[in-house]
């Protein structure tokens, strides 16, 4: 299962953003400096910047720049699957059958198939798998790496603004700890809140080991508060069960809630459970922290009813005999595995180019290159002004009324584009005053069909 998750992680380039992450990499690098405005509108061209995800932003543009759309691709399926790998050791291997860890692998590949893809936050998701493996060691007393989580922090809150979610991991481990001393007065529970208040204090701090200082600590915040964004972005919209990407995720909700029927989790398993599912049914990227936190837990309950199942009814759970074939056979199974893996990502790379046509503005693009007498200020479509900005920054014709840092655009100027593309009575209105005179937008949809 680890070897065929390869192939839902490594995926072609389709996230509009990516277009105007690598472009702003490759101006900090220029530049050496970081941007303290936004510089790619001209309509928002004054609103402070806080770029949370500077440095993933470089490592994109370095790979881009030397390697091409295949290095992103391959990179974030790598930093993917290495989530995925610490979610396995999270589900303590030795400890449990192999073949419910398998199954708990592979319904977590597809309930994130979703949201896996070369994108930024596929780097928290990787770092959110890693505190969680440290937090479950800490909680059973194996191992103290957690104490490294503050380093891991500075790396992280430099990476992507996911970092805020650390936090809610290491309050659910204290506040499972606090209730378990109020419960028995152990001094052993004691003693694991105060360590955990100490690990998060000092995170806390780490977070502030940025070029952005003390004004990171906003970010995560400005965001869940911003109603635009929320109403904009489907990221951020709750899941959608009516579609079928979602049904894995319907299905691992059902079966992680209908197992504490069966069997008692941890209490800790069960603040961890419900606050990830609170998460990922508030939004829909969220589904990825789910996979992280519920995963092991899952794996955990049904690995139990597995072994009751198998001691009343006598089945047969291994330990037989192997066969002297087994290895060959095994080898053989993993060759075919790893084949149909390489092909299934070489197809992948292949359609990147009619990909990029499909989902992108590219012949309009050229079109705009070719006749540079075409206007001088374009309303365009949210998602396509990522590669619009990329394609021609710095040139002053070609700047974007919006792109996807929606943070950065800011509530107000996220309406005014919903005004224009809903065509709210002061759809005109917004055009006239920001001097619009051409727009690069969906063909067939309402506002098009409109202004033709």
């Amino acid at each position: 299962m680890l070897i065929a998750s390869v192939a839902a992680f490594v995926s072609p380039v389709e996230d509009p953003d990516f277009w105007w992450h690598i472009r702003v990499g490759r101006w900090m690098l220029e530049h050496g400096r970081l941007p303290s405005q936004d510089l790619f509108t001209y309509t928002v061209s004054g609103h402070a910047w806080t770029d949370h995800e500077y440095l993933t932003e470089i490592l994109m543009w370095l790979g881009y720049s030397h390697l091409g759309l295949l290095a992103i691709s391959l990179g974030f399926g790598l930093i993917t699957w290495l989530g995925l790998l610490l979610i396995y050791q999270a589900c303590r291997p030795g400890r449990r059958p192999y073949v419910i860890v398998g199954l708990g692998l592979a319904l977590a590949a597809v309930t994130g198939g979703p949201i896996w893809g070369p994108r930024a936050q596929m780097v928290t998701f990787a770092l959110a798998c890693l505190e969680l493996l440290w937090l479950r060691r800490y909680l059973d007393g194996s191992s103290r790496t957690i104490n490294w989580l503050p380093l891991v922090m500075v790396l992280w809150a430099n990476l992507h603004g996911g970092w805020v979610v650390a936090f809610l991991f290491l309050g659910v481990a204290g506040a499972s700890e606090l209730l378990q001393w109020v419960g028995d007065r152990s001094r052993a529970h004691l003693m694991r809140v105060r360590r955990l208040a100490i690990i998060t204090a000092l995170c806390a701090v780490a977070v502030a080991a940025t070029p952005h200082g003390l004004a990171l600590y906003l970010y995560p915040f400005q965001t869940q508060a911003s109603t635009a964004q929320q109403h904009l972005i489907v990221e951020w919209f709750s899941p959608d069960f009516h579609l079928s990407s979602l049904r894995a995720f319907e299905v691992m909700a059902f079966l992680l809630i209908g197992s504490f029927a069966l069997r008692r989790p941890s209490l800790y398993d069960f603040l961890l459970s419900m606050a990830a599912l609170g998460l990922a049914l508030q939004s829909v990227r969220h589904v990825a922290i789910f996979v992280a936190a519920a995963t092991p837990v899952l794996v955990a309950q049904a690995s139990w009813i597995w072994q009751e199942l198998g001691s009343r009814h006598r089945l047969p759970l291994g330990g037989g005999a192997r066969s002297a074939r087994a290895p060959a056979v095994t080898a053989l199974a993993l060759g075919v595995i790893a084949a149909a893996v390489a092909v299934t990502v070489a197809g992948g790379a292949l359609k990147q180019d009619r990909l990029t046509r499909d989902s992108f503005p590219v012949g309009a693009a050229d079109y705009l290159a070719a006749h540079p007498e075409v206007g001088t200020r374009m309303y365009n479509q949210y998602g396509w002004g990522g590669y619009l900005l990329y394609r021609f920054y710095p040139d002053p014709s070609r700047r974007v009324f919006i792109f996807g840092e929606a943070a950065l655009m800011g509530d107000r100027q996220l309406n005014r584009y919903q005004d224009v593309q809903t065509l709210r009575p002061d759809w005109r209105q917004v055009l006239d005053q920001e001097r619009v005179d051409y727009v690069v937008y969906n063909r067939g949809e309402a506002l098009a069909n409109v202004l033709a």
